[in-house]
């Protein structure tokens, strides 16, 4: 067993306590960390390559982040999800159990698939192919064992069904399912879809947020359920709630 192994099997144990990132940083070339304080990690995960976690996420046991991983402000993954490659989540996400966000596939050109036979045997190597990054929007949902695959781009507010496999981009606000996964219906009706992506309320800081409650509260009938931004309650500059604590230790 290598001392990479030990070490990572050693860090998932311990939950990659916050107090070690910067010697990992600067002693590690397999790992770099940019994990803000707020940010909560269980024992079990599983971090390697590149990975920048954002204030308030939370990564539940068994995760694994393979690759040059983005977690936005706020979002959550429950047990077993895998983020694989260049993939990237919004803010205030939330990812169902076993999860699989996989950018990297296997070549089908050359004799075998398998790129530990060309690690380990032949000594010379297998590349991956991609279809491109995964890029997730904010305010998505996506059900228990989905799988997004490569190349996929899901829009803000978007619904992805439990099971489904993604292998098309899917708009904002669409409500997809199936294998692969197809629009089934809409959240909301084009004109509320257009005011909250002109809102974007989940570039707001939790003061603004917690200010605005009465919107987070309400139902969506009508386009005027959804104030303009300048109708809604703002926070004064110099704001210094948790999301506004810089990386540590990066």
């Amino acid at each position: 067993m290598s001392l990479e192994t030990v070490m990572n099997r050693a860090l998932s144990v311990l939950g990659y306590p916050s107090a070690i990132h910067g010697v990992l940083n600067r002693h590690t070339d397999a790992l770099e960390l940019a994990v803000a304080p707020s940010a909560r990690l269980s024992r079990g995960c599983l971090l390697r390559g590149t990975i920048d976690l954002g204030p308030r996420t939370r990564l539940s046991r068994g995760c694994v982040l393979s690759g040059d991983v983005t977690v936005g402000r706020g979002t959550n993954l429950e047990p077993n999800c895998d983020l694989i490659g260049d993939v990237s989540l919004g803010n205030y996400c939330a990812i169902a159990r076993d999860c699989i966000f996989q950018e990297t596939n296997h070549k089908l050109d050359q004799p075998s698939l398998q790129i530990r036979l060309y690690d380990e045997v032949l000594d010379s190597g297998l590349e991956v192919t991609s279809n491109g990054a995964i890029t997730v929007g904010n305010d998505v949902w996506i059900g228990a064992r989905a799988v997004v695959l490569s190349g996929v781009t899901i829009g803000d507010g978007a619904v992805i069904g439990a099971g489904s496999i993604v292998t098309d981009d899917v708009e904002p606000y669409a409500v997809v399912a199936g294998v692969p996964a197809e629009r089934i219906k809409w959240r909301f009706p084009d004109d509320i879809r257009e005011r909250l992506l002109d809102l974007e309320w989940w570039e707001w800081d939790e003061d603004r947020i917690r200010a605005n409650q009465p919107f987070f509260d309400r139902e969506l009938d009508v386009p005027e359920d959804v104030p303009p931004p300048a109708g809604l309650e703002a926070t004064a500059e110099g704001d210094s709630s948790s999301d506004q604590v810089p990386f540590s230790s990066v």
